[in-house]
């Protein structure tokens, strides 16, 4: 068996409650079938940023978290834009 690469998907969200669990649902079912075909590792996971938002969006990252091992969440203090979502996260999975 060839040794195969983690892959962390990071999906910055800002107020996007009414299409995360769409998001996850399309997601994870690639990633289940990269990990059948071993193109991706068994722990590679999806991470979702919440970027300051105002909704329901963290409750609902944190919801799907506790039920799927799959699903990380990243949550920022305060709205700091796409592109540092995105480099805040690398930041912190690198660690």
């Amino acid at each position: 068996m060839k040794n195969v690469d983690k892959l962390y998907i990071v999906i910055p969200c800002y107020n996007e409650e009414a299409v995360l669990y769409e998001t996850k649902c399309r997601l994870k079912e690639k990633m289940i079938d990269m990990i059948k075909k071993n193109m991706i590792s068994n722990s590679s996971r999806i991470v979702f940023c919440d970027d300051g938002s105002n909704d329901r969006t963290w409750s609902i990252i944190k919801e799907m978290h506790e039920k799927d091992p799959m699903i990380l969440g990243i949550k920022l203090s305060r709205n700091r834009g796409h592109q540092n979502t995105l480099l805040g996260a690398s930041c912190i999975i690198q660690i």
